[in-house]
């Protein structure tokens, strides 16, 4: 069953957190979707990516960011991929309970899978959209290793494209014993002004159900779900200098 969570909005370490808290702790055979939005200024990069690098990478990009020095926050996550800007994104995260079949699924054929339901939720309000193309082989794609470079300038295979090339959307997995956990992010600077997210996420919900082979369904009572001391230890893991320059 496919169950989708209110949508809410945190800083980048509640956010995290949450999602952390979500893919530890989802009961057997459900999966879950929950958009959110972030209550300051906030980056995110992948699992694997050198600290010191992506600081290095923000300050020399073509708008520098700075971020010990312009409160903004840059956070570490659990998913692997690039860095990314959420400024301006609506951003997503998709928990698979181990037992949903569709965690069996390969890596590159998940990937597709839900950007294939963006782009047809994208065509189903009026917005032209493709899938990348592999460069190479769909496995040495970013879904399968880390690029330390901005999430929305080097589109990865199977990413979400508008028909002149420019990125919409991309995602990070991380696959554990728990399960898999997906945190995917749609650039907002890249559709119209008047684009209704609300109607957008309905479509998506029910196409995720679809192509993942998944009921949609109701939970009566989400709040076993969001466990408050473990998300708040998270919090203090996602904040701490140990978890973020670890590499």
């Amino acid at each position: 069953m496919l169950i989708a969570l209110p949508n809410a909005f945190g800083d980048a370490t509640t956010n995290m957190a949450i999602d952390a808290t979500l893919f530890a702790n989802m009961p057997e055979g459900l999966a879950a979707f929950r958009h959110y939005g972030w209550l300051g200024p906030a980056f995110t990069f992948g699992y694997a990516q050198h600290y010191h690098k992506v600081v290095s990478e923000l300050a020399s990009s073509h708008a520098p960011i700075e971020p010990a020095q312009t409160h903004t926050t840059l956070t570490r996550r659990m998913t692997g991929g690039g860095i990314v800007d959420h400024r301006n994104d609506w951003t997503y995260a998709l928990i698979l309970q181990r037992s949903v079949p569709a965690t069996k699924n390969p890596a590159t054929d998940l990937y597709a899978q839900i950007h294939g339901a963006i782009s047809q939720s994208l065509a189903e309000i009026g917005i032209d959209s493709r899938l990348a193309p592999c460069p190479r082989h769909c496995e040495e794609s970013s879904v399968a290793r880390d690029i330390p470079t901005h999430c929305f300038v080097t589109p990865a295979a199977n990413d979400v494209l508008h028909p002149n090339g420019q990125k919409i959307a991309g995602a990070a997995m991380k696959r554990s014993r728990q399960g898999l956990l997906i945190q995917g992010s749609i650039d907002c600077s890249g559709l119209p002004e008047t684009f209704n997210f609300v109607t957008f996420q309905k479509h998506l919900v029910k196409n995720l159900a679809k192509t993942l082979d998944l009921e949609p369904g109701e939970l009566e009572d989400i709040r076993p779900l969001f466990k408050r001391d473990q998300i708040e230890r998270e919090k203090q893991r996602f904040a701490a200098d140990a978890w973020n320059h670890r590499r």
